[in-house]
């Protein structure tokens, strides 16, 4: 199984032990609302794209989703994508980090969250998707960007003047960069250039931030926190 399976399969218990009425970090959503969204995604491909140009059409489509009863949804994402693409199989990309941070979206939206214990395979995995996401979510910065992780390796993600370094765990650093509230990162470089960086990276990244509301039940962290 690769670690998009295997995250998919953890995704799915955590929705079975929270149930659907449970704050999360995505866009506001509680969990039933998330998973709703996560099967549309999947399963209503097609629909999911007009959701920058037409937004009501996928919230309508999440809400005919939400009516399931709430054990048949956590089946439907167990069994992945549904066939719209024959063939398709879990994959260690951008499906495992968009299963990834919804999974960090239920965690960390309750209060004592604490990041995993590292796991080699799954961060080394997380480390080089996060390449990809962080060409992606810094794309817009007028600084220079770079990752690194506790053990000295460095992805700079930006070319540019005056770089800030992100430094922290690849998957909070795959946090960080989706824009959710609650991270440990350490950020270095001028205050300017920090938040300039930050500010850059967009607000729609798997679920998306810019609509977030406050979680019913705020969380306690140490280090850097957005929320």
């Amino acid at each position: 199984m690769t670690e998009a399976g295997r995250e998919r399969a953890a995704l799915c218990a955590e929705f079975e032990r929270v149930g659907p009425g449970v704050p999360t970090l995505c866009g506001g959503r509680t969990s039933g609302e998330l998973l709703a969204h996560l099967l549309v995604r999947e399963r209503r491909y097609l629909v999911s794209l007009l959701g920058i140009p037409m937004p009501s059409v996928v919230g309508s489509a999440e809400l005919r989703m939400a009516r399931l009863p709430w054990l048949e949804m956590i089946e439907l994402l167990r069994a992945g994508s549904g066939g719209w693409l024959p063939g398709r199989r879990p994959t260690d990309g951008m499906e495992f980090l968009r299963l990834y941070v919804h999974h960090e979206d239920i965690r960390r939206a309750r209060l004592g969250w604490a990041p995993r214990p590292p796991e080699v395979y799954r961060d080394d995995t997380l480390w080089h998707g996060a390449r990809t996401l962080g060409r992606l979510a810094y794309q817009r910065s007028p600084v220079g960007v770079g990752l690194r992780r506790p053990d000295g390796a460095c992805w700079p993600v930006r070319p540019g003047p005056r770089p800030v370094t992100v430094s922290g765990q690849p998957g909070e650093l795959v946090v960080h960069m989706c824009r959710r509230p609650r991270v440990r990162v350490e950020l270095a470089g001028p205050p300017s250039d920090v938040n300039a960086a930050l500010a850059a990276r967009p607000g729609t990244l798997f679920g998306g931030f810019a609509a977030t509301r406050s979680p019913a039940a705020p969380g306690h962290t140490t280090g850097y926190d957005e929320g």
